[in-house]
């Protein structure tokens, strides 16, 4: 009844017994909303910034790991070097001992036939003398160049001695070397004092090969955190481009990086000057 009357009064309006549903409609965009108040430029730029540090880390890793490659490199070539140095010192004891055993007994076999031979005439005992002085020369050159190969009490005297006593007795016809050093110290062991030896004589056979020098000079400074060999010579200088001949100072170079150490050349034409600096700490733990 109430219904009725109700549509009586306000026709217009149907009742329904269905329930009334709304819609909200956003008429604000999101973006500008975003925009307007910085919230998308901040996250913008810290994906931006997170990017940034991202690659940083792995650039550091990477650079890290090229380091470490780097390193094991190292490490490598100069345990190869030591190894090499190490076979060729075997085969200098090697052939040393050959020589002295096998040549120096041969020599002192024929003098010794050469002595107790008799000769009829005074021209053949005169020849006999001759051999018997070429004998003696060729027993002396054999003697040196088994020292030279490995000094006979290497081990047991000072390095300095032996230098000393190996230029006091070269003799060489262009070159006058001049030999020096300050109070020695044991530094290094005897594998390390037969390198440094090795790195002196293969600077001075240099010289007398190719330097056309007159004179030289050879320094053996001891200092507490390293060796310092000092070798100059008045000769005309390496080569322009470089590379000098031979593979003496590829030896050179090849001790003394096994040793820690580092080396300057300088050369010119009036000369050259060698500066070799050997570390005793940390590489070698042998007091000084």
């Amino acid at each position: 009844m109430s219904e009725e009357i109700l549509t009586h009064l306000i026709p217009s309006i149907t009742v329904t017994q269905e329930p009334i549903m709304y819609s909200l409609r956003l008429t604000y965009p999101v973006g500008s909303f975003l925009l307007s108040t910085g919230i998308l430029p901040a996250i913008c730029w810290g994906i931006v910034a997170l990017w940034i540090i991202v690659m940083i880390k792995r650039l550091d890793v990477y650079q890290k790991r090229q380091h470490e490659l780097i390193l094991q490199l190292e490490r490598q070539q100069a345990m190869m070097a030591i190894q090499e140095v190490s076979i060729q010192e075997a085969e200098r004891k090697r052939i040393a001992a050959d020589i002295h055993d096998e040549i120096g007994s041969n020599l002192a076999a024929i003098r010794v036939n050469l002595q107790s031979l008799h000769y009829r005439t005074a021209q053949d005992e005169q020849k006999a003398s001759s051999l018997l002085q070429l004998v003696d020369q060729t027993s002396q050159n054999v003697r040196r160049a088994a020292h030279n190969l490995v000094p006979p009490l290497f081990g047991h005297i000072p390095l300095t001695d032996i230098l000393q006593s190996y230029f006091s007795l070269l003799r060489t016809p262009e070159v006058l070397f001049h030999f020096c050093s300050n109070k020695y110290h044991p530094c290094f062991d005897a594998r390390q004092e037969l390198m440094l030896y090795r790195i002196v004589m293969e600077l001075t056979t240099n010289i007398i090969r190719h330097s056309r020098a007159s004179a030289a000079t050879i320094q053996l400074l001891y200092f507490p955190e390293y060796l310092e060999i000092l070798v100059e010579d008045d000769g005309i200088g390496l080569p322009l481009n470089g590379r000098p001949s031979g593979i003496g100072l590829s030896g050179v170079k090849t001790r003394v990086k096994s040793l820690g150490g580092q080396m300057h050349i300088d050369s010119g034409i009036s000369g050259t000057t060698f500066i070799i600096h050997i570390p005793v700490i940390p590489q070698h733990a042998a007091p000084c």
